[in-house]
Formats: C-alpha cells, structure tokens, sequence
C-alpha cells in the first residue's frame, strides 16, 4: 500500500451529483457520463466479517454494475461494469477496522486513465491508500438512481454515500443551518435569506458587509454530522443548528476560573453531552450556509454568539479557540451559567 501524494491546491468539491438519502425529487434520468469525479462512502465500525456495502445492477441499456464489497483480510474492492467491460479496483488489506468510523473514497479520472482509493480512519491512523489504471466513467443515471437506493443493496453499516466532480471533499467548516436567524443592520434575518451586501453586526467591529454566503449540502452522518444548540443553553433563544465545527462564544465566572479568559469560543462539536448539545441525526441530509465577513469575526444568532467562516485563514481569531479536551471542565455545568449577556 502507497500513502496518499502530495497535492498541490486540489480542486474542492463544490457540489454533491449524487447523495445518498437526500428527499428531493427523482432527478431527470441522463445517461450522461461522468469521465471525473470521487464515490464516497462512510461506514460505522467494527465489520468483522466480509460483507457487501453497496450493489446495485441493472439490465437497462445494456448490464451495468456498481458494488462495493469488503474483505478484512483481502481487502476493499469496487467492482464497475458496463456492458461487456469490467473494472476492479482493490485496496488490498489487512484492513484496521476498529471500532469508529471508516471513510472509502474512491477517486476516478477516465481521460487521464487513472484512479485511487482512499480508506480513512476518521479521528485515527494514517489512510490506507493505492492508485491504477483505466478505469470507466460513471453514468450519472447510474450515480442518481445508486444514491436514490433504486434496486441497490445496502449494507446496515454504511453510513452515507454520494458522488461529486470535485477532486477532494470540502473541508468540515462553520456553517449554520438555514432557518437560524442572524443579526443584521436591518433585524433578525434567516441566514438561508441573507445575500452579499447585507450588513451583519458584529460583537467588536460593528456591522460588517457579508462578502460571501456558501451553500452547503451535507450528509448528517459520520464525518460531517451537524450539532443541534438546545435553548435556553449558551444564550440560545431557540434551538440552532450547527456544524461540529462552528465555534462558539462561551463566557462568565466558570470560563475566567479556568481558562483566566473572559470569553473564549468553542467547537460546537465538543459541548455534546445529550442534553444542552446534541448529536443531530434526525436528517439524512443538511441544508447550511457558511457566512465570509472577510475576516472571522464574531455575530449573534438566535441569541448565541458564533464566529464567521471566512476565506482569510492568516487572520488570528477575535478570541482564543479551546481544543475539544480543554472544554471537559465546562461540559457538566449548566450552559446558562456559561454565557453573559451581550445587549
């Protein structure tokens, strides 16, 4: 097995083709092939056994398959035909399947004749990594109506799936969800209505012109699975959702005894305790927008204090960012004495 190589400034995925358990309406059927892209697959661990994740054929236009079977000992292998062309693409084992969650990314370039495959622990060792030779475009019909589960096996321990044209996957980032309401020059406004232009009030530079509102489709599982914020904790008026990653803006005597900080800010992802910060899984898929004030700033929504994504990385944040492990001392307090008032 090889490590990945080095890549440079690889072209981020901006959108899913294809996702796995989205609700939206059956997509025009195309037979239109998709000659670039990465397949996608997280699964929760332990698999002790071989096992199928995901297989779907079809005799429509000519025989047509897509699997995906698993083997600890051999390996993970993606079996792709069409018609009389068949393709197998292995990532040879042993492979470490501890308990977790395990991500396959499987990265396809029919013009150029090349393919990879990626085996991730997420949160653990190195990835397990191979790369081949000609492999076949995908029909995106195939894609859709694999990721819509039409006549497709799938295994209970995967998680997601989807397909993009994009050579890497985004990046986790804040982002918040569509319904959650920011603070703006003009009153509070949906951020999923916000547009560039609109002024956002910010705790320490005033109202700041939004430079740039990013969609974001993403699964609600695995890597990716957003945080729900239960009011009243953490100056929330109502419950907010977030990505694990959204920094938020803790406060009072508790964050001073600790950490000798009036304010410091928070990944939402390390306030999980079951109660005031839940793990969301209500959704099969998340619908968010990240906000870009040109640099991160703090803003107010729905009464709890976050800080804005932004394309400037260079830019030191307005307040300290705590490592998930720092937060353990604050987890078992209520999240009301966590936060003071900002008005």
């Amino acid at each position: 097995m090889q490590h990945p190589p080095m890549q440079d400034r690889p072209r981020a995925a901006s959108d899913w083709i294809a996702l796995s358990d989205r609700r939206d309406p059956a997509p025009p059927a195309t037979a239109a092939l998709i000659h670039r892209g990465l397949f996608v697959m997280e699964l929760a661990l332990p698999l002790a056994d071989s096992a199928v994740l995901l297989n779907r054929q079809t005799d429509a236009d000519g025989a047509r398959t897509f699997s995906v079977f698993l083997d600890p000992e051999v390996g993970l292998i993606v079996l792709h035909r069409q018609g009389q062309v068949v393709r197998r693409h292995v990532l040879s084992g042993p492979l470490p399947l501890n308990h977790g969650t395990a991500r396959l990314t499987f990265g396809f370039d029919a013009t150029l004749r090349r393919w990879h495959m990626q085996l991730d622990l997420l949160g653990g060792e190195v990835p397990l990594w191979t790369v081949g030779r000609d492999p076949l475009p995908m029909r995106l019909d195939d894609l859709q109506n694999l990721c819509a589960g039409r006549s497709t096996q799938r295994h209970p321990a995967v998680l997601w799936y989807g397909a993009t044209t994009g050579e890497v996957l985004p990046d986790r980032a804040p982002w918040i969800g569509l319904n959650t309401r920011v603070d703006t020059l003009s009153g509070p406004v949906p951020a999923g209505s916000l547009r560039p232009g609109d002024r956002i009030l910010t705790l320490d530079e005033g109202p700041l012109p939004l430079l740039r509102v990013t969609h974001r489709e993403l699964p609600s599982a695995g890597f990716f699975a957003p945080v729900l914020l239960r009011a009243p904790f953490y100056g929330a008026d109502r419950d907010l959702l977030v990505s694990a990653d959204q920094p938020v803006m803790l406060s009072g005597t508790l964050v001073e005894y600790h950490f000798g900080e009036d304010e410091v800010l928070i990944p939402a992802g390390a306030l999980i305790d079951g109660r005031k910060a839940l793990a969301e899984h209500r959704r099969a898929v998340t619908r968010s927008v990240a906000l870009d004030l040109g640099c991160p700033a703090l803003f107010t929504a729905d009464g709890c204090v976050l800080m804005s994504d932004g394309a400037d990385r260079l830019t030191p944040p307005p307040r300290r960012i705590l490592a998930s492990y720092e937060a353990k001392p604050l987890i078992g307090h209520s999240g009301r004495t966590l936060v003071r008032g900002f008005g």
